[in-house]
């Protein structure tokens, strides 16, 4: 008959809750890889069938979003390749991506602007302080 330690039953546990959480993970792939393709579609249909009147801003915003959800998958199966583990550095790629993207879509303001390039500024020297003093 086995015998039921806490040590056996919080094991057990914390395997079930990382099974839970490896299948949630899982879902949100496959719905990043359907938001992928369904963006991709879009893109292109946008930029071969529509009118000449589409705007370059519009086309590099499309891809910057495309760029994002691959950085998204990307992580996901980084976290799987290495032990169940989110490396930090993609968590930055995804930050510059998505500022980028606000600076090419809201640049309005000169103010903003400058403040989002240097938070891309900051992103950059930590990605490059996280990869010079870790081993992430």
């Amino acid at each position: 008959m086995k015998k039921f330690t806490p040590e056996k039953i919080s094991e057990q546990f914390s395997k079930l809750l990382l099974l839970a959480v490896n299948i949630c993970i899982g879902l949100i792939a496959i719905t990043l890889v359907i938001f992928l393709f369904t963006e991709c579609f879009g893109f292109f249909q946008n930029l071969f069938l529509q009118d000449k009147d589409l705007k370059y801003s519009q086309v590099i915003e499309d891809l910057l979003v495309s760029f994002m959800y691959i950085e998204f998958i990307l992580l996901i199966i980084q976290y799987f390749k290495h032990n169940y583990h989110f490396s930090l550095q993609y968590f930055i790629y995804i930050g510059i991506t998505a500022i980028v993207r606000i600076i090419i879509v809201e640049h309005s303001d000169a103010t903003e602007t400058i403040l989002l390039v240097a938070s891309i500024f900051i992103l950059t020297i930590s990605l490059y302080c996280l990869r010079k003093f870790t081993i992430d």
